[in-house]
């Protein structure tokens, strides 16, 4: 089952003043965050001062978003929902809770407010690695975040070199820890598979320049084209000059090039970014 935008959480109870709970859609494949114990774990996890703005992303029915309005005096959300939004609305006044209605990929940011941001949400398992991909681009408008993806996800973004889920981008950006796994019975509906939340704290800015974001891209893209060929046979397809060109930048970034790419470290990449000709093909996103 995946869970799109709207499909977060909330109680599966009567709302605020007596309004009605907009219903779990099928086709937005919505799984409300239903356990008290689990609510209380993630904002004990992102720990907001008052004086931080904080950021939820797909706030559902509420459920989490009350708990966080318990610990600070305004809060921004962003849902697609628009039956969600109007109910959410309803529920706190502006003055306490911003929702604004749309995809939170199609959000800048930095147009939420002033200051580093506090993030916060149960990523639907659809947006998840696009999502990521936005945090380490605007990382400059994040300090931290507490998120929920599905277990597979949380895996990968997690992984350490010499794993077969290993893609170090968004590691280069973020400090990222698996916190702890939700069972499908923390949600209503419940899902099919259990989700993970991690906490993300921004790496300094020298740990991935910005001179050097555009061009590890294109390295990781390149590297990780096929997981099971070496390194050096997935740069020789991606660069115009094959193996050659190849051989040269694998050996002024002092990578072996006979390793798989996940057995390269993250300092290695960035090395290689270094020296990287920016002229590799690229038709997909590469490995968070």
């Amino acid at each position: 089952m995946r869970k799109r935008q709207s499909s977060t959480r909330s109680r599966e109870a009567s709302g605020a003043r007596g309004t009605s709970l907009p219903p779990a859609r099928r086709r937005f494949g919505q799984n409300f965050l239903t356990s008290p114990g689990a609510i209380a774990r993630i904002v004990e996890a992102l720990d907001p001062a008052e004086s931080e703005r904080v950021v939820e992303i797909g706030p559902g029915r509420g459920a989490l978003t009350d708990a966080l309005l318990a610990r600070v005096p305004h809060l921004d959300a962003i849902e697609l929902d628009r039956d969600l939004a109007a109910f959410l609305r309803q529920r706190h006044p502006e003055s306490r809770l911003r929702v604004i209605e749309g995809d939170v990929l199609e959000v800048p940011l930095g147009s939420i407010g002033p200051g580093p941001l506090v993030v916060v949400g149960n990523l639907p398992y659809n947006i998840s690695k696009p999502f990521a991909m936005k945090l380490v681009t605007e990382r400059a408008r994040v300090a931290r975040a507490v998120l929920m993806f599905q277990r597979e996800v949380a895996s990968r973004l997690t992984a350490r070199p010499a794993t077969s889920a290993y893609g170090p981008l968004a590691g280069r950006a973020y400090a990222i820890t698996r916190l702890f796994d939700l069972p499908p019975g923390a949600f209503r509906p419940p899902p099919e598979v259990t989700s993970t939340v991690t906490c993300w704290r921004r790496r300094p800015p020298e740990d991935l320049p910005d001179e050097i974001e555009a061009p590890l891209r294109e390295v990781l893209h390149a590297a990780f084209g096929r997981r099971r060929q070496t390194i050096l046979r997935n740069l020789r397809d991606a660069l115009p000059g094959g193996d050659e060109q190849a051989g040269a930048l694998l050996h002024a970034a002092g990578i072996d090039g006979r390793l798989r790419a996940e057995a390269v470290g993250p300092e290695a990449f960035v090395a290689l970014a270094r020296v990287w000709p920016g002229r590799a093909r690229q038709d997909s996103p590469p490995p968070v």
